[in-house]
């Protein structure tokens, strides 16, 4: 059963909080004429606050938000009467001194745990038992807003969401739609969400994971968004070898320089929304920004919602001299090329290599 959400006591709470201050100050000057430092009397007090646990109470059924910030979450347990005042969560974020991944998801807390220990609990993860009764939308790697769309109940209303203007702006997105910020992942919700909420929390947790890969490459701060997040974004159609996305992000930055053609199915098959067929030769000559046959550089923009590690690739290539790749039989990795000469060597052997295959398959299509 869920708990009746409790009423947002704002007076009192800041009430308490400011008389803490007050208290704080006053014992500050008290003792400062005993010769202990104001700085040191105010640290113990809030530090007391963040890490003293209260009296144990009832429990709280609250749910942490995809992409929640430490302000945010703070916020929430200070409405739910769970902490005196937001700002000792934040506190509690700084004694961790460690990395810190919150898990968002629906928890049970209990009244009394202090702001320490609220930030552990959430550090451990929501129990199974709750996350079961939540409604779990996941959202693959590699999908354009269209194939995304189709995953939810409303398509339409998704897909006008996602390229509504407002809204991208409103979510600090510069670009026309927001194919590419749309970041996959596995989110859960209380009920079905709206598809204008379901856009703003797939763009809000794209967001949070750029923070974290701008930290760790910050030479890439300085780049710009769209650009890498439309090189993630053929990666991510490329391959879905981890090994090899560093790779193939390094092969389109030096074709790239090189002023040559990117040449790539991942953005012949955007342009014509002919995703799990063969391409044909005449495919090539279609007349779309989109076609890197025709036309030279990146497309227009991202072809697809990539996933963190094609992100982290755009980000952080390999450090590789390779202008051609070619997929082996396997169907899954590839063969990489210095030159011309050595792609067109592994080209033949992959048709050496798949016709066997193509001709078994094509005896079992004729079969009655």
């Amino acid at each position: 059963m869920r708990s009746k959400p409790a009423e947002i006591p704002t007076r009192k709470r800041r009430w308490t909080f400011w008389r803490l201050m007050v208290m704080a100050f006053i014992w500050a000057w008290v003792l400062l004429l005993a010769g202990v430092g104001v700085a040191a009397i105010v640290a113990f007090l809030v530090y007391d606050q963040v890490t003293r646990p209260g009296e144990p109470g009832t429990a709280v059924e609250i749910t942490i938000p995809q992409g929640a910030s430490g302000r945010d979450i703070g916020r929430l347990l200070a409405d739910r009467r769970l902490i005196e005042h937001e700002g000792f969560f934040r506190l509690a974020l700084r004694l961790k001194n460690e990395d810190v991944i919150i898990r968002h998801g629906a928890y049970e807390l209990h009244k009394g745990l202090s702001a320490l220990q609220l930030l552990q609990v959430l550090m451990e993860g929501p129990p199974p038992h709750l996350q079961a009764n939540q409604l779990r939308v996941t959202i693959p790697e590699g999908l354009s807003i269209a194939q995304t769309a189709a995953l939810t109940n409303a398509p339409e209303a998704f897909i006008e969401a996602a390229k509504d203007v407002s809204l991208i702006e409103r979510l600090g997105i510069t670009a026309e739609t927001l194919e590419g910020f749309l970041m996959p992942n596995t989110y859960f919700f209380d009920k079905e969400p709206e598809p204008r909420a379901l856009v703003a929390v797939m763009v809000a947790q794209f967001e949070k994971q750029w923070e974290t890969l701008v930290a760790e490459n910050p030479g890439a701060a300085h780049l710009d968004k769209k650009y890498l997040v439309t090189v993630a974004s053929l990666v991510e159609r490329e391959t879905k070898v981890d090994e090899e996305r560093p790779l193939v992000a390094q092969v389109i930055y030096n074709r790239l320089q090189k002023n040559m053609l990117l040449q790539m199915d991942s953005t012949l098959q955007y342009a014509l929304n002919k995703y799990g067929q063969r391409l044909l030769k005449e495919d090539t000559q279609v007349k779309s920004p989109y076609n890197t046959y025709r036309n030279k550089g990146l497309p227009p923009g991202p072809i697809c919602n990539p996933g963190l590690k094609s992100l982290r690739a755009a980000m952080a290539p390999a450090d590789v001299s390779y202008l051609y790749f070619v997929s082996n039989a396997d169907g899954k990795t590839h063969t990489f090329s210095n030159t011309l000469e050595e792609h067109n060597r592994a080209v033949a052997r992959f048709a050496r290599e798949i016709q066997p295959q193509r001709a078994a398959q094509q005896s079992e299509q004729q079969q009655p």
